[in-house]
């Protein structure tokens, strides 16, 4: 949840969230230099002096084109190491790889015990490539840097020596060590701030601004209430005051509603509580609420068409539970042979054998890598095509002025805030024909509700500032929806997924007689 803002705090805060380059993403497989901003120069210490040091330039995210540059970056200067063992994967030569555990290292000579036991020693200078494995006690973020130049990000799960595991969008991914060149972590947003805070002189006041409007993006409201407090108390920066308000406000809305549970921001306080943490916009009241990864890869599952599977996993601990709990199916092979031969089918016959099965209880297993076809259809020609861009705008309903149905605006191309809007579209249940039909696709109302008035059989509502979606101009909007429509997985069945369509509910404001503001005026 976050608080929204308006006016000039939007513009300077829209300015220094652009200027913030001093706190892009690095990554810790980098050499040192390669992520560290230059030091600004120093910021005189008057309000409203400007900043004469330009803004330090944003580390690339990317690896870089030849990692064989930071091969020995992982060193010291001194070539001295940690003292805890460190594995290593090495590129001895174009025919032999070796994984193993460092023994001796110095700036010329690297002994690894290999994974039979025998400790050998290589030059560097004649090895082909040194490849350091982190070590992940949790998932973090980082990237994985394969042999063909994909690049895959994520949160990486596992780097060991037979393969790497990153979960994209919540699906882990299992790649072979032999495909791949090396893993990258991601630092935190805590690490990044507190490595650039320490290259800032107390006295940068804007820098300092700067820093403390990125962490607000990044909805690290803690970090950016301690550096905002005390650099009001030592600078008095007026927009570092209106920014304090509004992290002051959003910590006490976040705690608000852990405490009751409820995504909505709206308790039992007072406007004058309210307006005593700042400016809180009225599009705060917006909801929130949005599905988990678990629950999109859900939604792919039943979406599954076998005419064109999408990308699938379904890991050997999967397959050895479907054999403990239906073993006494018909449907499972009763022999050695058979049974084995499951942990070498394609994920797409395992799949098939679950939907037989009706083993809705292991369907979780089953890991959706790609869109299957029907949502990825949904997502080019319905959500991104015209329903963001017609429907959600903050002037209908992706805002307070669309009534009561709400559609999700935020992080649009997200899969988590596109997968809620299709839910939404499911189970908006307020009207008495359904948002989408999908036995008779012209009765949904997305469709009667986007023709022109005179072409509808349901015309949309007589409301400022509509517009059809299918006009004549545009006939192939029409078509693809019709398309979207039939490509869906039928018979029909129910996600379950845990999820209502939320309702916009706007609350009376006090008039100006209301008690509260009389006796903030009298000075209660």
């Amino acid at each position: 949840m976050r608080v929204l803002l308006t006016g000039p705090i939007m513009v300077v805060l829209t300015a220094t969230i652009l200027t913030a380059g001093l706190v892009a993403a690095s990554f810790e497989a980098e050499p040192p230099t390669a992520t560290d901003p230059p030091t600004p120069a120093p910021v005189p210490s008057s309000e409203t002096a400007p900043d004469p040091a330009p803004p330090a330039s944003p580390a690339s995210t990317t690896p870089p084109a030849d990692a064989d540059a930071n091969a020995d970056a992982d060193a010291d200067a001194d070539g001295s190491q940690a003292d805890e063992p460190s594995r290593v994967y090495l590129w001895v030569d174009r025919y032999e790889e070796l994984a193993g555990i460092v023994v001796d290292e110095d700036r010329d000579l690297i002994s690894v015990r290999d994974l039979n036991g025998n400790i050998r020693s290589f030059p560097k200078a004649r090895l082909h490539r040194i490849i350091r494995l982190n070590d992940v006690e949790a998932p973090r973020p980082g990237l994985v840097e394969m042999r063909d130049g994909t690049i895959f990000a994520g949160d990486l799960v596992r780097d060991d020596f037979d393969e790497v595991v990153i979960r994209i969008e919540g699906v882990n991914t299992k790649l072979p060590r032999a495909s791949v060149v090396q893993t990258r972590l991601d630092l935190s947003t805590t690490d990044k701030y507190r490595r650039f805070r320490e290259g800032l002189a107390d006295d940068q006041y804007l820098r300092r601004y700067e820093l403390a409007a990125w962490l607000f993006q990044e909805e690290a409201y803690e970090l950016a209430r301690d550096e905002l407090a005390d650099l009001v108390q030592s600078s008095k920066l007026p927009q570092a005051i209106d920014l304090l308000r509004l992290v002051e406000a959003q910590l006490l809305l976040e705690a608000d509603s852990a405490a009751s549970n409820s995504p909505s921001p709206l308790d039992g306080r007072t406007l004058r509580d309210r307006r005593d943490t700042g400016p809180v916009d009225l599009r705060d009241l917006l909801p929130k609420e949005i599905l988990s990864k678990e629950d999109v890869n859900t939604i792919r599952v039943y979406e599954i068409n076998f005419r064109k599977p999408p990308r699938l996993h379904v890991s050997p601990d999967s397959i050895r539970e479907i054999l403990e709990k239906y073993g006494s199916s018909p449907l499972i092979p009763a022999d050695s042979a058979g049974r084995t031969s499951l942990f070498r089918a394609p994920p797409i016959e395992i799949v098939d054998l679950l939907f037989k099965l009706k083993a809705r209880d292991l369907y979780s297993r089953i890991e959706v890598g790609s869109e299957p076809e029907a949502l990825n259809m949904f997502r080019q020609r319905v959500h991104d095509a015209w329903l963001i861009p017609n429907c959600a705008t903050s002037r209908c309903h992706g805002g307070l002025d669309g009534g009561r149905f709400f559609l999700h605006r935020r992080n649009s191309k997200s899969e988590q805030v596109r997968y809620t809007n299709l839910m939404i579209l499911e189970r908006w249940n307020e009207l008495d024909m359904p948002l989408l039909d999908y036995l008779d696709p012209g009765r949904s109302l997305i469709i009667q509700y986007g023709l022109p008035r005179n072409e509808a059989r349901f015309p949309h509502p007589e409301v400022k500032g509509w517009k059809p979606v299918f006009g004549r101009g545009n006939p192939r909007l029409l078509r693809d929806t019709f398309g979207w429509l039939n490509s869906m997985f039928r018979p029909r069945t129910t996600y379950p997924v845990d999820f209502e369509a939320p309702v916009i509910e706007t609350p009376e404001l006090p008039t100006p007689d209301s008690p509260d503001l009389v006796d903030d005026r009298r000075g209660r």
